[in-house]
């Protein structure tokens, strides 16, 4: 094999290894002060990544706004954002006389068109909201209590201005890559705040009329009884879509209008009868394109003395918070964890527009706009496309026969994403600047409103983590579903978890009532170190945490809820390059039925050993904690992400608490690194299938025993020895891959890197104890350095900082120009070829309707990743992936049935975060199962005597025996044809009994044929067969 059949590869980034901060991790801990700069090391990648991977999708963004969805979804939004909008800043409007309705549209307008037209995520509502309100007001009342007061625009404009600056700033330095510690703890605080908020404002709303009616007019008491009326008009309307009344498009129409009809009904109520004599107040409008006082809209902050302009800055920097947890926030929730999205998003880039059009804001005086809570969520729920789901098939026909049709249920199965909803929302509020449109705006009474703030406020609460949890602990306990993942958590540990968010939420809710509202986005952001920092120093269990809390969004599509990976968010600690462009990029489509899933892992941390960098033979060593900690965690996300019933990518029919051995098929290498494999793949089964107390038996004198450990499954783990199968360890003892690696190293590439990288090499002896310092012995030095980084003190406090990941770059060339070639049969894809398939097996087994596989598993060294990535096309598409996977990392291939063909999905978790998606084959989405099949097929070895033929062995892993077979085989055709290999010819005698023989074999068969196609009879049946005959000539 010569060495230029190995694929080569260019230098990659060092992110191949990126780490998580948190803990357990292959970097040693405290190894996070000295990487931080690290952060920095791409500056305005973030943003480009967002922008090349948003791109492609930018024309089908408005293509597939042909659906239907979008026209409901725009007519809820408009009525959801706009009105609450302007109902905020009617204490705005009306205590600072700056502001009017005129910027309220303005604003919404101006955010909804720049998202639309150049927002990476344009799902995401911005607009004017409570908080921003609150903020501008208190600003406004600080500086009507100082006698030298600026112009308050003025001083506005400023303090958007420094806001911008940061916002620009953050997105440039990727400082979006902190939402990683944002999860569902901060999230479902801050939502149940905002859920608050407006109903205190629905109340003020009400409370307003009342005290400024010194005459005790019925206005206020009219106001009152819309505002019930709105509230439980819209209420009945969602209760009538869930009951089994009307059709389904009915319902679905309820569902989709009944919150706009409600208003529209419930404000022509007021003008029916003696409503109408009350003279409810309605809402407060000016002059079309006016704004408010008839200022002009540009307004000139610069003119202001610069003793103010310095001022101004601390109050950018806390709106910076604000906007910087808010808007985020509302992005992560538009693209939540229950919505299956298809399509990248793109904070950096996101946030960088947010600058933009908070900058807008202070020079044309408008309430800056930023990401809306629960509009955000509200819009792409409004976007799901749904299918009708029927129950689980019985066994019995006649049970089957006669299914409850209200046991079918719905469930989500694309979001139709698309930029027109958001855009035609933002057209309607400069429809509604026009003359005519302000006057019927202006016949909507206040009352109404609040009903609206009421409606909005309680609908967001009843979906709201900290509801939900505090109804699960008033319920019933006899009437709570078996399944529910708040059972495994111990009811104090659960009380005490909520009790701290409410303790996040009353802080947030106090300040607001002060003076000292100004700093409560300060509170609202102190609510992310408070749960990464504090929480789990108050005695949760790592599983109580997974069920409590979470991630807020998915990775990229249908993840299950509890997750969300942080290179989706660009969230790259090394290198920041190539964030988004790791994602899958698919277009919408339907995600189909999840059969099941083949998983594929590395084991975990380890104690350091030594491998032949010729032969690749290995030397023994052993798990450590740490990385039985990290294997236990990666089967804990499997559990969560695939068994857990309410993850949208729960596996239907597996079980979730006692495990199915006819559903899950578990392999594990017990060849290289020796029992480290095997131990992880232990670990991850205890993860993914935990001690369970209804693992039990009954004796026959009537005792119960629970399984030893509080109910520890044992589930079967197939070892595979490399001396027995070939398919984990294709290159063990393979000679063509042993002449291959050698002559990678004697190519002229190889050369090069030495020269290249001679001067680091030769700085590594004083660290090394004494191995041999070459790039052949590249991935041993590596793993060295990375094993004592992780274990041994002294030796991380004196090596460099960079020489580990420098190293780790190092490594992952050497690994992939071993492991990989150009060609898809090259032998540098040994690897991979020896275990695809098994892999194809596996997937086959899984979409067969008849086989009950549903989890199949397979525990490997990192080499098979290498080859796998580049036989499948995804190194190539994912040059970060062109190296060696971290320790736990996992592949998770999802089979699916989506038309009358199952497909694949290959997702990857690279020791840390969550699965994000990735592209096979090149193709865009999921690749059919066939398809993949087709394309790796003609370099498979099916065989061990495939096996054989590739490596050129004859003696080990069973080519002696099949050499023995060959050879016995040959010398029995030789004795069998006299020994002597020559043709020996027939006798006269024998050539004549053979010719008669022939001849005679000849007739009979002709004389067959012609009895069978009736040209012949015997005996006295002819004139039947004639009938026969005539009978069958009729029937043709």
């Amino acid at each position: 094999m010569s060495s230029s059949e190995l694929s080569r590869r260019t230098s990659t980034p060092a992110a191949e290894e990126e780490q998580d901060a948190s803990r357990p991790s292959t970097i040693h801990p405290r190894a996070t002060p000295k990487t931080r700069s690290r952060w920095f090391c791409r500056v305005g990648s973030g943003v480009l990544s967002d922008i090349r991977a948003r791109a492609p999708f930018y024309v089908s963004d408005w293509l597939d706004a042909w659906n239907y969805r979008v026209v409901p979804a725009t007519a809820l939004i408009f009525f959801a954002n706009v009105l609450p909008g302007i109902a905020f800043s009617l204490d705005l409007i009306e205590t600072t006389a700056e502001y009017g309705v005129s910027e309220v549209l303005m604003s919404s307008f101006m955010a909804a068109f720049i998202f639309s037209f150049f927002g990476a995520q344009p799902l995401t509502i911005a607009g004017v909201t409570g908080p921003i309100t609150v903020f501008n007001k208190t600003i406004y009342d600080i500086l009507q209590k100082r006698a030298d007061a600026p112009v308050y625009l003025h001083f506005i404009g400023w303090v958007y201005l420094w806001a911008a600056i940061m916002h620009w700033i953050t997105a440039v330095l990727n400082f979006c890559n902190l939402l990683k510690y944002v999860t569902l703890f901060p999230c479902d605080t801050f939502g149940f705040y905002v859920a608050w908020v407006y109903l205190q404002y629905g109340v003020q709303v009400i409370t307003r009329q009342l005290n400024a009616d010194v005459q005790n007019a019925p206005g206020p008491l009219v106001s009152i009884i819309l505002a019930l009326l709105m509230l439980v008009t819209a209420f009945l309307f969602q209760y009538a879509s869930t009951q089994p009344y009307f059709y389904r498009h009915a319902r679905r129409f309820l569902a989709d209008y009944g919150m706009p009809i409600s208003l529209i009904a419930t404000s022509a109520m007021a003008y029916w009868g003696r409503f109408n004599a009350a003279n409810a107040p309605t809402l407060p409008v000016g002059g079309a394109f006016q704004a408010a006082g008839g200022r002009q809209w540009l307004v000139k902050f610069w003119e202001m003395d610069g003793k103010w302009v310095g001022i101004a800055f601390p109050f950018g920097f806390v709106l910076w918070v604000l906007f910087f947890f808010d808007h985020n926030v509302s992005s992560l929730m538009a693209q939540g964890a229950e919505f299956p999205l298809r399509k990248p998003p793109g904070f950096h880039w996101d946030f960088f527009l947010l600058g933009i059009t908070t900058f807008i804001a202070g020079l044309v005086g408008l309430p800056a706009p930023n990401g809306l809570i629960p509009q955000a969520p509200i819009h792409t729920t409004s976007l799901l496309i749904m299918k009708h789901i029927p129950p689980e098939k019985d066994e019995d026909a006649e049970k089957q026969a006669h299914l409850d049709p209200r046991d079918y249920t719905e469930r989500p199965i694309a979001v139709v994403e698309q930029r027109v909803s958001n855009l035609a929302q933002g057209a309607l509020c400069l429809v509604l600047l026009t003359g005519p449109f302000l006057h019927v705006l202006s016949l909507i009474p206040r009352g109404v409103l609040a009903g609206l703030f009421w409606y909005m406020g309680v609908n967001a609460l009843q979906g709201n983590g900290i509801t939900l949890k505090l109804l699960y602990f008033l319920r019933d306990r006899k009437l709570t579903l078996p399944n529910d993942p708040l059972r495994k958590v111990r009811r104090g540990h659960l009380l005490l978890f909520v009790a701290v968010q409410l303790v996040g939420f009353g802080a947030t809710f106090a300040i607001t009532q002060t003076t000292a509202a100004i700093g409560f986005p300060v509170v609202i952001m102190l609510l992310v170190p408070l749960r990464v920092w504090g929480v789990p120093r108050l005695g949760f269990t790592p599983e109580e945490l997974a069920i409590l809390d979470g991630p807020t969004a998915s990775p990229f599509v249908s993840i299950a809820p509890f997750k969300i990976f942080l290179s989706e968010l660009n969230c790259v600690l090394v290198d920041d390059g190539v964030g988004t462009q790791q994602k899958s990029t698919f277009a919408m489509a339907t995600d189909g039925t999840l059969l099941g899933v083949l998983v594929l892992t590395r084991h975990g941390d380890r104690q350091g050993f030594y491998q032949d960098p010729k032969t690749y033979a290995v030397t023994g060593t052993t798990i450590t904690p740490l990385g039985t900690q990290q294997t236990y965690q990666l089967g804990s996300l499997l559990r969560a992400r695939y068994l857990n019933a309410s993850s949208p990518l729960n596996i239907a029919g597996m079980n979730d608490t006692l495990v199915d051995q006819n559903q899950i098929h578990v392999r594990a290498d017990a060849g290289g690194e020796l029992g480290v494999i095997y131990d992880s793949a232990v670990a991850v089964l205890q993860g993914l299938y935990p001690a369970n107390r209804s693992y039990n038996t009954s004796l026959a004198n009537g005792t119960d025993v629970t399984g030893a450990l509080g109910g520890y499954q044992y589930i079967p783990i197939e070892s595979v020895e490399p001396t027995n199968d070939v398919s984990l360890e294709g290159y063990t003892l393979c000679g063509a891959f042993n002449d291959a690696t050698t002559a990678f190293y004697a190519s002229p590439e190889f050369a090069a890197k030495k020269t290249e990288t001679a001067d680091f090499l030769a700085k590594l002896p004083q660290y090394l104890d004494g191995r041999p310092v070459t790039l052949e012995n590249m991935y041993n030095i590596f793993d060295f350095m990375n094993v004592q980084s992780i274990h041994n003190a002294a030796f991380f406090d004196a090596l460099p900082p960079t020489y580990l990941e420098q190293a780790r770059h190092l490594a992952n060339w050497h690994e992939y120009g071993v492991f990989t070639s150009s060609s898809l049969s090259g032998i540098g894809n040994i690897a991979g070829r020896a275990i695809l398939p098994g892999i194809l097996s596996n997937l086959r087994s899984i979409a067969n309707a008849s086989d009950p596989l549903k989890f199949a598993y397979q525990s490997l060294a990192y080499k098979p990743f290498l080859s796998l990535f580049n036989m499948t096309g995804v190194a190539q598409a994912y040059p970060d992936l062109a190296g060696m996977v971290n320790y736990a990392a996992a592949v998770a291939i999802e089979v699916r049935q989506s038309g009358d063909e199952p497909t694949v999905r290959l997702n990857f978790r690279n020791g840390t975060g969550d699965f994000v998606t990735y592209n096979l084959l090149g193709a865009s989405g999921d690749v059919k199962l066939s398809e993949l099949a087709a394309h790796v097929s003609p370099a498979l070895i099916n065989t061990t005597a495939q096996w054989c033929s590739a490596c050129d062995n004859s003696q080990d892993r069973g080519c002696g025996a099949l050499t023995q077979a060959a050879a016995a085989a040959l010398a029995s055709a030789d004795a069998s044809s006299g020994g002597g290999g020559s043709h020996q010819p027939i006798s006269p005698v024998g050539a004549g009994f053979l010719g008669a023989g022939l001849t005679l074999a000849v007739l009979l068969a002709m004389f067959g044929v012609l009895v069978f196609l009736g040209m012949l009879t015997i005996g006295r049946g002819s004139k039947k067969g004639h009938k026969g005959s005539i009978h069958s000539e009729e029937k043709a």
